[in-house]
């Protein structure tokens, strides 16, 4: 048996649509971060090829500590000499990277040039499985597709600059992205 809905009810009911937040104002300013970061990658290859491999640096040094606490801790029991070792040779390239950045940069473009070509992959199948926003995902798709299949078989003398172009280019078509889809959630937000 269904009741009529009192008019508590309908006013609530009226009232939804216009009330709801989308968040939209903080997907517009990701999107324009993302954006300026892709502007700054493209216009500065050198800063974007130090930054990565710094970061890189970083984040072996993290692994390797946190291998070595695991290997001495008493947690570890199978596998204590393996995580003690990959520890010691996740530090020892953590501070040869950091000492010389670009030399991981460019072992680095091997490795996102295989990332982009697998995300690239799935985004299109994504896409194809997607109810919403087939074309955007579809788009990305193919572009980090054919940018992650460029990387693979660059020459590691262009690979660098070709590395910056690339993370430029997927991190400006990413913030157009983001900034289309703040654009799109206002306009659900004030209708």
């Amino acid at each position: 048996m269904i009741l009529p809905a009192s008019d508590d009810t309908r006013g609530n009911l009226a009232r939804y649509p216009s009330e709801m937040k989308t968040g939209w104002g903080w997907v517009l300013a990701y999107g324009i971060i993302v954006m300026l970061i892709g502007l700054i990658a493209l216009f500065n290859p050198l800063a974007t090829g130090l930054a990565t491999g710094i970061l890189l640096s970083m984040a072996l040094l993290i692994y390797g500590v946190l291998a070595l606490v695991t290997g001495f801790s008493s947690l570890s029991r199978r596998a204590r000499w393996l995580e003690v070792l990959l520890g010691v040779l996740s530090i020892v390239a953590a501070g040869l990277m950091f000492f010389n950045p670009f030399a991981g940069a460019f072992s680095l473009v091997i490795l996102i040039g295989a990332w982009l070509f697998a995300i690239g992959i799935f985004e299109i199948v994504g896409a194809f499985r997607s109810r919403y926003d087939r074309l955007w995902r579809f788009v990305l798709g193919i572009i980090d597709t054919i940018l992650g299949g460029i990387l693979l078989f660059a020459n590691p003398v262009s690979a660098l600059t070709f590395l910056a172009a690339v993370i430029g280019i997927s991190f400006l078509i990413r913030g157009i992205f983001l900034v289309t889809l703040a654009l799109g959630l206002r306009r659900i937000e004030r209708s």
